[in-house]
C-alpha cells in the first residue's frame, strides 16, 4: 500500500538507531536516500543496507546551522527536491542538578530543538521540497518524566510544542509535520545512556522493548498518502506504556 518510487527523503541521524532503521525501510520502498549525521563511515554502513540506487551521504553536525543553505542545495545538485524531512538526530545527556549546567541544557536544546526548527524552515524553503511530510523524533519523556532528564523532556516538550504551531504554517505549503512519541527503543543511545533503567523500563510495557524497525514503521506511515489527514500530531509507539 505505501511505494515511494521517485520520492526522495532527508533523515538526520541515519547512521544509527531510529534513523538507520527508517532509512533502510524507506529504501526498500523505492525512495531515493540522503542519509546525514556526523560520521561518515556509519553513515556508509546505513547505505550499504538500502536498497535501491542513488543514495548519498552528507556527514555534518545538525548544530551547524549556518551551513543548512549549502547542504541542502548540496542534497538537490540532481535537480530534484525533496518529499519528505525525518529528523531523527537526538542527543539524552541524562543529568542530576548537582551537576547541572548551562553548558549541558544548551547542547540538548541545541540538538533536540533548536536545530530541528531551523532544519525545518530550511525545508520549507520553495526551491529545496515538493511539499511533502515532516517526522520528527519525540519521546514519552515529555509526557512520563524520569529522575535527571530534566533537559531531554523539556527538548521533546518543546518540540511538540513547536510541531503543532507549524502545522498551521506550513499546510499552507503543502507541507505536513508530525512526531512519534517512542518509548524504550532498543537503541545505541538507549544502551549507552539509559542502560541502568532500560530493563525497569521495559518491565512496565505491555509489550516490551521496541526495536528501531517498530518506530520506523510509524515514521513511514507519516510519510506516507495513508496518514494525508494527520498533522501538527503525536503518534505514540510506547509498547503500551499508556496502559501501566
Amino acid at each position: 500500500m505505501i511505494d515511494f518510487t521517485g520520492k526522495k527523503f532527508m533523515v538526520t541521524g541515519a547512521s544509527s538507531g531510529i534513523g538507520r532503521a527508517t532509512a533502510i525501510l524507506v529504501s526498500k520502498l523505492g525512495a531515493k536516500i540522503i542519509a546525514c549525521g556526523r560520521d561518515e563511515n556509519r553513515l556508509d554502513e546505513t547505505l550499504s543496507k538500502c536498497e535501491g540506487n542513488g543514495h548519498a551521504k552528507l556527514a555534518f553536525d545538525v548544530r551547524d546551522t549556518e551551513k543548512y543553505n549549502a547542504i541542502f542545495n548540496q542534497a538537490i545538485a540532481d535537480s530534484k527536491k525533496f518529499d519528505g524531512l525525518i529528523y531523527s538526530a537526538g542527543i539524552a545527556a541524562p543529568t542530576p542538578l548537582r551537576v547541572f549546567s548551562e553548558k549541558t541544557l544548551r547542547e540538548v536544546l541545541d540538538v533536540n530543538l533548536i536545530s530541528f526548527m531551523m532544519m525545518v524552515a530550511m525545508y520549507s524553503k520553495r526551491q529545496f521540497n515538493n511539499g511533502g511530510s515532516i517526522v520528527a523524533m519525540s519521546a514519552l519523556n515529555a509526557y512520563y518524566p524520569h529522575k535527571c532528564m530534566s533537559a531531554y523532556a523539556a527538548s521533546k516538550m518543546g518540540l511538540e510544542g513547536a510541531v503543532r504551531t507549524l502545522a498551521i504554517e506550513l499546510a499552507d505549503k503543502n507541507i505536513r509535520i508530525n512526531c512519534v512519541a517512542a518509548g524504550p527503543v532498543d537503541t545505541p543511545m538507549t544502551q549507552g545512556v539509559l542502560s541502568a533503567t532500560l530493563e525497569e523500563n521495559s518491565k512496565r510495557t505491555l509489550l516490551g522493548m521496541a526495536q528501531p524497525e517498530d518506530v520506523a514503521n510509524m515514521i513511514v506511515f507519516l510519510l506516507s498518502d495513508l496518514s494525508k489527514q494527520i498533522t501538527g500530531r503525536s503518534m505514540y509507539v510506547d509498547s503500551g506504556w499508556l496502559g501501566q
